[in-house]
């Protein structure tokens, strides 16, 4: 059986985000479940990328050439969501209005002048979403995958090589303190970070059909 090489990604520290709990996701999937992928003829690749509007791109695109994976998942911060969000597209647009870590602005409205509307994502979104909600971490199918690097980083994936291509966006998680009465329960890093292993376990499924085929 062929060895499958998945990438999985984070984000650092940005503007009303000084700690960016992607990076503990992620940091989780690999450390309680890299063996597991490893007897199924998985090796997963992490990286934390910086929250920069300059070489975005092409960070993400050096990244895929050097992993080489069969499946990208990329891990964002939508701290106003209250789901896991399964990101259906990447749109060619950036915001003018939302300074990044470097506190610069992206200066102009296009991923790419020239480039398409939209990407699809390249992932199986129901199978997946289906796969995260059973294991209890609330999620739903997204289009919208926002203006800032996160969409920036999709889009430029999407447009790249890999085979299966995915976003995920995680929203804060819940804080030691319990929350006050009648507030809603958000989740926590493990339910969020078993949510992200399920997902790659369903790409990695799907990458495995595609190789058959």
């Amino acid at each position: 059986m062929p060895v499958l090489r998945v990438l999985l990604t984070a984000f650092g520290s940005f503007p009303g985000a000084p700690v960016n709990p992607t990076m503990a996701i992620a940091r989780r999937v690999e450390r309680r479940h890299g063996r597991r992928l490893a007897r199924l003829g998985v090796e997963i690749h992490t990286a934390v990328l910086p929250v920069v509007y300059k070489g975005a791109e092409r960070r993400a695109a050096d990244l895929i050439a050097a992993v080489q994976p069969h499946v990208v998942l990329h891990l964002g911060l939508a701290a106003r969501r209250k789901k896991l969000s399964f990101e259906t597209r990447a749109r060619n647009r950036l915001s003018v209005l939302h300074p990044d870590a470097a506190r610069q602005f992206s200066g102009h409205m296009w991923i790419d002048p020239q480039g398409p509307f939209a990407h699809a994502s390249r992932a199986p979104v129901a199978r997946c979403v289906a796969a995260i909600s059973q294991t209890g971490a609330a999620c739903a199918a997204s289009i919208d995958a926002g203006d800032y690097l996160c969409n920036q980083t999709l889009y430029a994936s999407l447009g790249g090589p890999a085979p299966l291509v995915a976003f995920l966006h995680a929203p804060r998680p819940r804080r030691l303190r319990p929350p006050r009465k009648g507030w809603p329960r958000r989740m926590t890093l493990d339910q969020m970070a078993e949510g992200a292993f399920a997902a790659i376990l369903e790409m990695t499924k799907a990458a495995r059909r595609f190789a058959t085929n």
